[in-house]
């Protein structure tokens, strides 16, 4: 063979191969375009519902109010489920390595929203979604600012711009307040915590400074998983604390049962931050309406939805008070903590031997910075 057909035979067979190697790059390329969720995004129909992801993380009473409030502002809003929104719910059932799963999952899906409920899940989102930066809207978060997720204390419109949401912080301060009120001789109150809750931290670190304020100490047990709660409950009975207090852990919350059972045995009372504790056995509960929280929550999805860029949304504090109280707790403890004699006038919530009564709207509060 001459030189110059070689020369063409091995040009023939380079290209070719060069030929058979772009096709696989394009092959692969295509493969890796098809399954990216935000493409199958920009293909759906304009007209098409509205794909929201909604995590909660664990089924206790105050949770599923919010997220009741979530989908009543939502609906408000114009946007109904089945209909020109589709919501896929998720609950990681109080577990964190669940939460993480999920987060992923829902990160790597086709939503045009995800939305999350508590600050576990907040968190889990967040750390999941550094890269996909996928829309994300929060709610029922004690103190978003001290998470870890990039929200600043100082500026409630630095945050990552992907994202937004409110803080719910709670009125600690004024709870106990309430109860030195409802016992003068208060001095000494327990509480069981998870460390690992920054949510959690914040309301301790705000029941630190009241209890020095008031001269009352505050007793502290850790805890790591629901199940160490009621153990915890009896160590604090125990060290002879006066009340337990909770003020919405999320690891508390689902083992609220055990842990007024042990104080009940104990002799002492439970007082929280989380209205419907009441329904529970709580004595009494200062806290924000989880409902109108929600509420809030839904609306401001629903701008999001409609196209107002979450970069522009500041995340502020929304956690207007309720005052809900026990009448068959207090008649058990009686002999130590009396209600104020405006209470059952101030209250949203009461429960007594007919159940549990829904009062007058609490009065709302506007947003305020922390």
């Amino acid at each position: 063979m001459s030189t110059s057909l070689q020369s063409r035979s091995v040009a023939g067979t380079l290209v070719r191969h060069f030929g058979l190697g772009v096709a696989l790059i394009v092959a692969a390329a295509a493969v890796l375009l098809f399954s990216d969720p935000r493409w199958k995004h920009e293909q759906r129909a304009a007209d098409a519902p509205k794909r929201v992801g909604m995590i909660n993380y664990v089924s206790v009473p105050v949770l599923e109010v919010s997220e009741a409030g979530v989908l009543a502002g939502l609906k408000e809003a114009g946007f109904v489920d089945g209909k020109n929104i589709a919501i896929t719910h998720y609950s990681a059932e109080g577990d964190r390595s669940t939460a993480i799963m999920i987060a992923k999952e829902a990160v790597g899906s086709d939503f045009d929203m995800i939305f999350t409920l508590s600050t576990p899940v907040l968190q889990a989102v967040a750390n999941a979604n550094v890269e996909t930066q996928r829309t994300h809207v929060f709610t029922l978060s004690t103190d978003p600012w001290g998470a870890g997720v990039g929200i600043s204390r100082e500026n409630h419109s630095q945050h990552p711009p992907y994202m937004t949401g409110q803080g719910s912080l709670q009125p600690v301060a004024s709870l106990y307040r309430l109860a030195r009120e409802a016992n003068s001789q208060l001095k000494k109150v327990g509480v069981a915590w998870n460390p690992a809750e920054s949510n959690s931290e914040a309301s301790t670190v705000m029941a630190r400074a009241i209890c020095k304020k008031l001269n009352i100490e505050l007793v502290e047990v850790t805890v790591d998983s629901s199940s160490a709660v009621q153990d915890a409950a009896k160590a604090l009975v125990s060290r002879e604390v006066e009340a337990i207090w909770a003020g919405g852990d999320a690891t508390v919350a689902p083992a609220l049962d055990s842990l007024v059972a042990a104080a009940r045995d104990g002799g002492i009372p439970v007082f929280t931050n989380m209205p419907t504790d009441v329904k529970q056995g709580a004595l009494f509960s200062l806290g924000a309406d989880y409902y109108e929280v929600g509420h809030a929550g839904g609306l401001l999805a629903a701008r999001v939805l409609k196209g107002a860029d979450p970069a522009t949304i500041p995340v502020d504090n929304y956690a207007p008070e309720v005052l809900a109280l026990n009448m068959i707790a207090r008649d058990t403890f009686q002999s130590k903590w009396k209600f104020g004699a405006d209470w059952p006038k101030r209250a949203k919530l009461i429960v007594d031997q007919a159940g549990a009564h829904q009062q007058q709207q609490a009065e709302m509060q506007a947003p305020a910075k922390p």
